[in-house]
């Protein structure tokens, strides 16, 4: 019996053997690459303002989930999926949207970033005998629902006339929807970086993009823009790894002050009008739709007429002139409830027209003593006689109030000046003759 027994040990062995083989051939063998599916996660509920079906969902790495997602319902808000990963997924729109930022609130820009839950730690095991009583386990960190957050101020963008361009601060962060808590120590795996293109604006300098570390208010990044729009709509386009969306961004009109020249005569010799015009912030023209005043301040040595501006509606552009006094450098602003432009004008000493008229004067006054019964004067004192004869004609021409009849445009430049001076030169040094004749008559 024994025998037997020992003589069957090896057939059984060799039809184990024969069965493993065979099993095993019959197996597909393995792929090195095939990863072993992942189970799904818990319930996921989060808010979402749009359908499941323009939901699309990535690991932080870029891929795709949306054929593994299985919707299990959506209220109004809101929206419950399964996703086979146990770790962070970021849930974006398909379409581009686009918002305008309109106030100062806080904007939760689409899409969002999710934080799944984490298990207990395991209890610390500590020695008997030590008296020391072990620590609780900490308590499981929630699931959180983070989203990309824009602040601007101020809304709508004013306009800075000392550097010609709108003014904007807009703030960046990430944060926890209303209902989800996250840990003040809590972190990301990977900084959000935010990046911002501009359409229909520009800027004074590049932008770099924004780097957001953590969660929460400490950790917002901030960017200041100073901008100039080009369209009626300028927008930022904002690209995030949690949130792909255009920001629409808002502008005060303003008032554009544009005198005929950046410099005018000093001194009150000269008059220039300005023009007081409302535009969009993109530059066009904007008619006012009810009658509005505008208030102008002259800061520096010169005079408006009017002191004041009314456009009617249907109007965009009014006109004022002003005089010059003195040689400061002015300031003109014109203020129209929140709107305010203004405009910088050199005043500059009219040596030019002076000296045109001085030898212009000069040269009247000597050309007197080729005139028949001219007087015996010298000529130096003919020469001093026409130049001061011509300054008084040039700067009443000036003021209007020459007896030339020339405009007093065209007595402001040097050519009016010369021709001013000579032919007062000429007039008033036969005056002045005339005059002395007559003193000396009545003196012998």
């Amino acid at each position: 019996m024994s025998s037997s027994a020992h003589h069957l040990w090896p057939t059984l062995l060799l039809a184990f053997g024969l069965a493993a083989a065979v099993t095993w051939a019959q197996a597909p063998p393995l792929d090195e690459e095939a990863t072993l599916p992942l189970s799904p996660v818990e319930e996921v509920t989060f808010a979402w303002e749009h359908g499941v079906e323009s939901l699309r969902v990535r690991d932080l790495e870029g891929r795709e989930l949306d054929a593994e997602v299985e919707p299990l319902l959506q209220e109004p808000g809101r929206v419950s999926l399964r996703v086979p990963t146990q770790g962070p997924f970021v849930v974006k729109g398909d379409a581009m949207e686009t918002r305008r930022l309109t106030s100062e609130e806080r904007q939760v820009l689409p899409g969002g970033l999710f934080l799944p839950s984490t298990d207990e730690s395991a209890e610390v095991m500590v020695p008997p005998g030590l008296g020391i009583t072990p620590l609780p386990p900490l308590p499981p960190r929630l699931a959180t629902w983070l989203r990309l957050t824009a602040v601007a101020s101020p809304v709508p963008a004013t306009w800075n006339p000392l550097t010609g361009t709108y003014h904007i601060e807009l703030s960046f962060g990430v944060h926890p929807s209303g209902e989800d808590r996250f840990s003040p120590d809590q972190t990301l795996e990977q900084p959000i970086e935010v990046r911002i293109g501009l359409r229909g604006l520009t800027t004074r300098e590049a932008l770099s993009p924004l780097l957001i570390e953590a969660p929460g208010l400490a950790n917002e990044q901030s960017l200041v823009l100073d901008f100039l729009p080009s369209t009626a709509s300028p927008t930022l386009e904002v690209r995030s790894t949690l949130s792909d969306v255009n920001l629409e961004l808002e502008a005060l009109p303003r008032l554009e002050v544009r005198p005929e020249s950046t410099s005018m005569v000093g001194l009150g010799l000269a008059r220039m009008v300005v023009n007081v015009e409302q535009v969009a912030p993109h530059g066009e023209p904007l008619r006012v739709t009810h009658p509005t005043r505008i208030a102008l301040m002259v800061d520096g040595p010169a005079t408006p007429d009017p002191s004041e501006l009314h456009l009617e509606p249907e109007e965009s552009t009014a006109a004022f002139d002003l005089r010059s006094s003195g040689l400061a450098p002015l300031t003109v602003t014109a203020v129209a409830g929140n709107l305010r432009g203004e405009a910088t004008i050199q005043q500059r000493a009219p040596w030019g027209p002076i000296f045109a008229a001085l030898f212009g004067g000069a040269l009247g006054g000597f050309g007197r003593r080729f005139i028949k019964g001219a007087g015996k004067t010298s000529t130096p004192l003919r020469l001093l006689e026409g130049g001061m004869v011509a300054l008084v004609a040039y700067v009443a021409g000036v003021l209007g109030v020459g007896y030339l009849a020339l405009p007093a445009a065209v007595v402001a430049t040097e050519a009016g000046a010369f021709l001013t001076g000579a032919l007062s030169g000429f007039i008033g040094v036969n005056v002045l003759e005339r005059l002395q004749g007559k003193a000396s008559a009545q003196a012998g």
